[in-house]
């Protein structure tokens, strides 16, 4: 095989290129992603897998979780799943434990890290691989890796993960492939479906201003359902949200689905709108319209640039303004209907 990686955007040893020159793709046996994340980040290497099956037909592919970020992982087109638990039954595992764990991944072809995390990184060196990828961050774990790649927070991280492929020639598929199906989009009854919510506080467009947000769509969109989604923690639920809300109608909540009705249910919606979350991801990955509103963490990496996808954000990463959210929302429901003739 050869190794599409030079001096920019990454780099291969000596060591690398000769073992992959000895390397037949249609000899791949074994395959090992790591990828310790939450949702959104699960969902989102799922066309890497596709590319990876593609490019090496026979290996049976080990998709290597961590025990507590593991709903929502792409375990449907995997052959094998590793999972290391950092706690059992409420107590933490020791650290022999979890070298044991670690080891349990077992000798592999490839070994692609897709974490950057020390427990990653041990668990590709506690392993063998003829070929070991990474994109750390971190000068002294470059060393730990046979191929190295760069990843850029203005490159969409969806991308980022696709390069793993690139470098073994793939040429990646447009528009990105989900392998989810063609959900119908609801005509008769349209909604839109908010989520307030994301992983960390600090994430969090103000409640009060998904409020004022949501009383302006009901009214400009009255044809339309509006649906508040609830999310598993105390802190995602909306009943509060709702009885600023009560005087509308068409404003209503959902409770938190399971990730097989969650998808279909995003899928039929006529947009998504969010903070910076797994929910926003998902809605990606089903080809469902999405806005999604950024002030804490930069934009660009999570920002398909299709039309389909819009983002409201301000050049000095200020808090968004209700006024800002609510133009974009409208103009991009309208522009995204108007073409597809919904």
């Amino acid at each position: 095989m050869h190794l599409w990686v030079g001096y920019k955007g990454g780099y291969a040893s000596a060591k690398a290129r000769a073992q992959a020159e000895k390397m037949i793709p249609n000899e791949v046996k074994k395959i090992a992603l790591i990828r310790h994340a939450a949702i959104g980040d699960l969902v989102i290497m799922r066309p890497l897998i596709l590319e990876l099956r593609s490019l090496f037909p026979h290996a049976e592919i080990t998709l290597s979780l961590v025990g507590h970020y593991q709903y929502g992982a792409p375990v449907d087109m995997v052959d094998h799943v590793h999972v290391v638990y950092k706690k059992v039954e409420g107590k933490k595992t020791s650290f022999f434990n979890r070298i044991k764990q670690m080891k349990e991944l077992g000798e592999q072809d490839i070994i692609i890290d897709l974490a950057d995390s020390a427990l990653s990184m041990w668990t590709t060196l506690l392993n063998s691989a003829k070929l070991k990828i990474g994109y750390p961050f971190r000068l002294y774990r470059r060393k730990m890796y046979d191929i190295v790649l760069e990843r850029s927070d203005f490159v969409l991280e969806t991308e980022n993960m696709l390069h793993f492929a690139n470098l073994f020639g793939a040429r990646t598929q447009r528009p990105f492939n989900y392998a989810y199906p063609e959900y119908p989009r609801q005509l008769e009854s349209p909604y839109i479906c908010y989520f307030t919510s994301a992983s960390e506080a600090f994430k969090c467009w103000p409640k009060k201003d998904f409020i004022k947000l949501i009383h302006n769509m009901a009214l400009r969109y009255p044809h339309m359902k509006h649906i508040i989604m609830e999310g598993i923690r105390d802190d995602e639920k909306v009943d509060d949200m709702l009885k600023e809300l009560a005087e509308f109608e068409n404003v209503s909540k959902q409770s938190a689905l399971p990730l097989e009705e969650a998808m279909p249910y995003l899928g039929k919606a006529s947009m998504v709108i969010s903070n910076d979350t797994g929910v926003r991801n998902m809605a990606i990955a089903v080809n469902t319209p999405t806005v999604g509103i950024f002030f804490a963490t930069g934009p660009f990496r999570y920002w398909p640039r299709e039309p389909m996808h819009e983002v409201v954000f301000e050049a000095d990463a200020s808090v968004p303004s209700i006024e800002h959210v609510f133009e974009i929302c409208s103009r991009h429901l309208q522009t995204v209907f108007a073409k597809t003739g919904d």
